[in-house]
C-alpha cells in the first residue's frame, strides 16, 4: 500500500511540474455514507451494509486535456477484514461533443449508471472505478457512451474478466421546448453489455459469456396531469444470451422491464416490474455465480416487483441525503423489506495556476 501511495504522489507531483503556465488546478473530495439494511427471506441473502467511502482527487487541466489522480477508500463498519483503497489515475480529453478517458476512472464520470437489472448496487459501491477506456458523446438531444471495464486480471487462481458497455439516451421534444433536453415528453434509451468471464491459468475451469440488451421508451406525463408532479413511465425489453463454453448451450431469457415514478417536491414513489425468463442461469454455479452475472439476484426470478418510497432529506450544492424504504416481491409471494440511507458530501474547486 505504501508503494502505491508513493507512486500516486509522484504522478501528481509530475503533473504539477509539467508546463505550469495557463493551467488549471482541480481538486475534489467526495464522502459517501451508506446504511443498507436488507431483511430478505428464503434464499435471498439478508444482510446489513453499513459504512462509508472517501474519494479525494487532484488534477491538472490544460486546454482540453486533464490528468487526474486520487483514491477511493471504503470502511465497512464492524468488518475485521480491511478493504484496500482503489487508486484513481486517468487521462481525459474533453471536446465540444466527445470525451475520451483512459485509466482507472471513477464511476461518477459516467453519463449514466447501469440499472439494477444489469449491475447490482452492492458491486457498484464496492467497485467504485472503471479500469479501462471510456468514450462519450454529449449533445442537446442525445448522448451515448462506450466503455470497457477490465475488472480482473488472469493469474493461477484468478480469472481474466471484463465487461463492455454501450448505452445511450435521446429526448424528442422539438414540439415542446427545444432548449430543454431533459424534459421532453418522449424519451428513449438503451443499455447493451457484454461480459467475458475467462479461465484462470490453473486447469479445470471453464469460460462464461453474457450479452444483455435493454432498449426502452418512456413518457413524461407531468404536463398532462399536474406540472407540479413528476410522472414518468418507462417500458422496454430485457434480453440476455448466456453460456458456459463447457456445454456451449446458450440460455436466452427474455422479459418485459418497466417502471413508473410519481414524485412531488422531496418525495418519490417508484415501482419497477419485471416478468420473463430467469436472467441468471449460473447464479448457483460455483464457477460463475453473482461475480459473473453482476446484476441484482431478484432478476433471476420469473416475476419481480419492487416499490421504492423515497424522501430526499437534504439537497443542496454540497450535500445530498436521502432515505428509501423498498419492498421487493418475488414470484413465490414473499415480501422482502429494505431500508436505505445514503449521504453524499462533495466539495471541488478549479483554480488557475
Amino acid at each position: 500500500m505504501t508503494r502505491h501511495i508513493k507512486l500516486l504522489v509522484s504522478a501528481v507531483l509530475s503533473m504539477l511540474c509539467i508546463g505550469v503556465s495557463s493551467q488549471t488546478l482541480y481538486y475534489d473530495l467526495e464522502f459517501d455514507g451508506l446504511f443498507d439494511n436488507r431483511e430478505y427471506k428464503n434464499n435471498m441473502l439478508p444482510q446489513t451494509i453499513y459504512g462509508m467511502r472517501v474519494t479525494p482527487q487532484i488534477g491538472i487541466i490544460k486546454d482540453q486535456n486533464a490528468l487526474i489522480g486520487g483514491f477511493s477508500k471504503i470502511w465497512e463498519f464492524g468488518a475485521e477484514d480491511r478493504i484496500d483503497p482503489t487508486f484513481i489515475l486517468y487521462y481525459k480529453y474533453q471536446g465540444d461533443k466527445w470525451n475520451a478517458l483512459f485509466g482507472s476512472i471513477p464511476r461518477d464520470a459516467l453519463q449514466r449508471q447501469l440499472p439494477d437489472a444489469l449491475l447490482y448496487d452492492s458491486i457498484a459501491f464496492f467497485e467504485p472505478t472503471i479500469s479501462g477506456t471510456l468514450f462519450q458523446r454529449h449533445g442537446r438531444f442525445w448522448q451515448t457512451e462506450l466503455y470497457c471495464n477490465w475488472f480482473s486480471r488472469q493469474t493461477e487462481t484468478q480469472r481474466e474478466a471484463f465487461r463492455i458497455v454501450w448505452d445511450g439516451y435521446a429526448v424528442y421534444n422539438d414540439f415542446w421546448d427545444p432548449d430543454d433536453i431533459m424534459n421532453g415528453f418522449i424519451h428513449s434509451g438503451w443499455f447493451v453489455t457484454m461480459t467475458h468471464w475467462a479461465k484462470p491459468k490453473k486447469a479445470g475451469h471453464y469460460i462464461y459469456d453474457q450479452f444483455q440488451f435493454n432498449p426502452y421508451i418512456g413518457f413524461d406525463l407531468s404536463r398532462f396531469i399536474n406540472p407540479e408532479l413528476r410522472v414518468i413511465v418507462n417500458g422496454g425489453l430485457l434480453y440476455s444470451m448466456i453460456r458456459c463454453r463447457k456445454d456451449g448451450d446458450w440460455h436466452k431469457p427474455l422479459g418485459f422491464l418497466g417502471d413508473i415514478q410519481i414524485g412531488w417536491k422531496m418525495f418519490d414513489v417508484k415501482t419497477t416490474f419485471y416478468k420473463g425468463g430467469n436472467q441468471q442461469p449460473f447464479l448457483k454455479d460455483s464457477e460463475a455465480g453473482l461475480a459473473f452475472h453482476r446484476s441484482d439476484p431478484f432478476y433471476n426470478d420469473t416475476r419481480y416487483l419492487k416499490t421504492e418510497f423515497k424522501a430526499q432529506l437534504i439537497n443542496n450544492r454540497n450535500v445530498v441525503m436521502g432515505f428509501s424504504w423498498n419492498l421487493h416481491m418475488s414470484s413465490d409471494g414473499q415480501l422482502h423489506n429494505q431500508q436505505l440511507i445514503t449521504l453524499k458530501y462533495r466539495i471541488g474547486k478549479f483554480k488557475k495556476i
